[in-house]
């Protein structure tokens, strides 16, 4: 029972993520992305702290888990919604079968465009791949150092994409009213 409770929380945190993107996304598109974020931040660093004072084996550490299946259903959705199903980020067996797929494709496509698409794709994954082990490894080493508390590197990291999202999208806000600005002198 417990683990069909696991697979739930999973499902409830994709529905929550999508739900909250596509709520925010009829006001403001470009900020359908920062409150499931935001939540999974909250989630992260709630089990940080409190996950620290709890005994694995209890039913504290079943709410541990309840919360980081949450938190994974949230992350999985979310970007699967902005990459347009393109990446997975809980899972590798599925990007291990596109993996195999493109990397068999490239015997059959010729054309240069479908070429060049493929190996982006095919980098794509890779990349994926490379920094999910990367990130198992990391987190071991962590966890060593910071028990739960390694949590809240993750968190950050979150934080840093959404702050790194924002001075982009400020970028182009300026960029788009600089051209519109040239265009209205010009004219």
């Amino acid at each position: 029972m417990t683990f069909f409770v696991f697979t739930i929380f999973f499902l409830l945190g994709a529905f929550t993520s999508n739900f909250l993107a596509e709520l925010i996304s009829k006001k403001n598109p470009n900020l359908s992305h920062v409150i499931p974020i935001s939540l999974e931040m909250i989630v992260l660093i709630s089990v940080g702290i409190f996950g620290a004072q709890s005994s694995l084996s209890s039913t504290e550490g079943k709410w541990i888990a309840f919360s980081m299946l949450f938190a994974m259903g949230i992350q999985n959705s979310l970007v699967s919604k902005i990459s347009q199903s393109t990446v997975r980020t809980t899972h590798l067996t599925g990007l291990f079968t596109d993996l195999g797929i493109e990397l068999s494709q490239l015997f059959f496509y010729k054309k240069p465009d479908e070429k060049k698409k493929l190996k982006t794709s095919i980098y794509l994954r890779l990349s994926i791949i490379i920094f999910f082990f990367i990130g198992c490894i990391s987190g071991g080493f962590l966890y060593n150092l910071l028990e739960m508390k390694n949590l809240f590197v993750a968190a950050t990291f979150l934080l840093f994409a959404l702050l790194y999202d924002y001075i982009r999208l400020q970028f182009h806000v300026i960029k788009r009213k600089t051209l519109n600005y040239g265009t209205i002198l010009n004219e």
